[in-house]
């Protein structure tokens, strides 16, 4: 009874704003007639890959099997092209409505740490000019075998040679790479 009647305000807005009124009953008779739990469950289950995407974020697998079963409902619903095209508009503006949330959260600070960059990367990273081999400096975090050190006042990006070094070590510059520093222990 909740879906009938939710689905039932939904039919109504978008045909009283937005289809001509010799149009609506043809409209409101194709919309719905057809629903039943199959339909419910395709839909429901696509907004749940979608949601689980957007706070698990990955290679956007279950955003797209969301987008593909809501699409799947869309085809195995609609019986006339007419019907096609509006539950294609409803499909679309929901995950529209997805799309703007995700940007609305992202702008918020709501979404996951290892989804957002929570420090800003200067002059694109590390550059190779920014130190030279045989230059000493204190391993800020602790290299694992990558992590940072403060050369010269400056943060990089660096690797050791394979060993694990504490934070707060000195570090010599045994090869520079591109954006590649390897370092080794000082001791």
């Amino acid at each position: 009874a909740f879906c009938d009647g939710l689905l039932s305000i939904v039919r109504n807005a978008f045909c009283k704003y937005i289809i001509k009124e010799d149009e609506r009953s043809e409209i409101l008779s194709a919309i719905g007639a057809n629903i039943g739990a199959l339909h419910i469950i395709l839909f429901a289950a696509g907004i749940i890959c979608m949601t689980v995407e957007l706070f698990e974020p990955g290679f956007g697998v279950f955003g797209g099997a969301g987008i593909l079963l809501m699409a799947v409902d869309v085809f195995v619903l609609a019986d006339t092209f007419l019907q096609a095209v509006v539950l294609f508009l409803g499909v679309a503006l929901i995950v529209l409505f997805f799309v703007l949330l995700f940007f609305i959260l992202a702008s918020c600070g709501v979404l996951p740490k290892k989804l957002v960059l929570d420090s800003a990367v200067m002059d694109g990273g590390a550059k190779a000019s920014a130190v030279s081999v045989g230059e000493e400096g204190v391993t800020v975090t602790r290299l694992a075998p990558s992590g940072k050190a403060e050369f010269g006042g400056k943060t990089l990006d660096i690797v050791s040679g394979g060993e694990f070094i504490e934070a707060g070590q000195t570090v010599r510059v045994t090869e520079v790479s591109g954006n590649r520093i390897v370092v080794c222990s000082v001791k």
